[in-house]
């Protein structure tokens, strides 16, 4: 069986990613997703004529509604951007494909909901009902477009918005206008941390490794005051009078 041969700049970021990181991250339990960016790290830097291409169908698809719930976005737009940091990608057309992927995956979940329209909506569908919809057509009247950019820089509310907006007739001029930016900042967040990564990873990983236990005791006092304080506040809403709590809206 023929090996494959990585090329020098990515092979020290592959062995520290699989080994060093993998030892640090453990007990974070992320290394079921650090592993798989390794591998596909390193294939797509033996496959380099490949991976443009590649980089491109993976934002296309994990924007296109259906595909997006099952193909982890993360992985594509992290490899790409670390392998551009060492220098083995051009980060010029790691950033092109990324972009042209996510927008065209949205555009296209656009005009699916434009294609399939409100009867998708249904009072005896659970996830689909009646309620939701009007839900989703209160909040849209509400923020307006402004919810297009918004979803796109926010977990699952990104994989569903361009095709509510197709269903709700928002204009695609319109759609673009918002679409466009929450893009841009979406998803060039993951590639200015994954190039900043690939480009300083001895650093990242040295701060990693000697930080990691003061890192992870920061998280879980911040998630700790936040219990707290909601917890709190709950309790003194129980507290008070019926005729002391406040309306909604109020």
């Amino acid at each position: 069986m023929m090996s494959v041969v990585l090329p020098s700049k990515i092979s020290p970021i592959i062995h520290a990613t699989s080994q060093k990181s993998l030892a640090v991250l453990h007990h974070a339990g992320v290394q079921l997703f650090v592993t798989p960016l390794g591998i596909f790290m390193a294939w797509l830097a033996a496959h380099v004529h490949l991976a443009y291409f590649i980089l491109f169908l993976g934002a296309y698809f994990e924007a296109l509604i259906g595909p997006s719930f099952f193909i982890p976005g993360e992985l594509f737009l992290l490899s790409g951007s670390i392998l551009a940091g060492t220098g083995v990608l051009d980060i010029w057309f790691v950033i092109s494909v990324l972009y042209a992927g996510a927008i065209l995956g949205d555009s296209s979940s656009y005009f699916i909901g434009r294609h399939i329209g409100k009867s998708i909506f249904h009072e005896r569908k659970k996830i689909l009902s009646l309620k939701n919809y009007k839900k989703i057509e209160d909040t849209l009247e509400k923020y307006g477009p402004r919810a297009i950019f918004v979803a796109r820089l926010f977990g699952p509310f990104n994989k569903i918005m361009p095709a509510l907006a197709g269903i709700f007739e928002i204009p695609f001029p319109t759609f673009l206008a918002y679409n466009i930016p929450g893009v841009i900042i979406g998803v060039g967040e993951f590639i200015v941390a994954g190039y900043f990564f690939g480009n300083q990873y001895v650093l990242v990983l040295w701060l990693i490794e000697r930080y990691s236990v003061l890192f992870f005791a920061l998280i879980g006092l911040a998630l700790f005051a936040h219990w707290y304080f909601i917890s709190r506040k709950k309790s003194h809403t129980q507290d008070l009078p019926a005729e002391d709590v406040p309306e909604k809206g109020e």
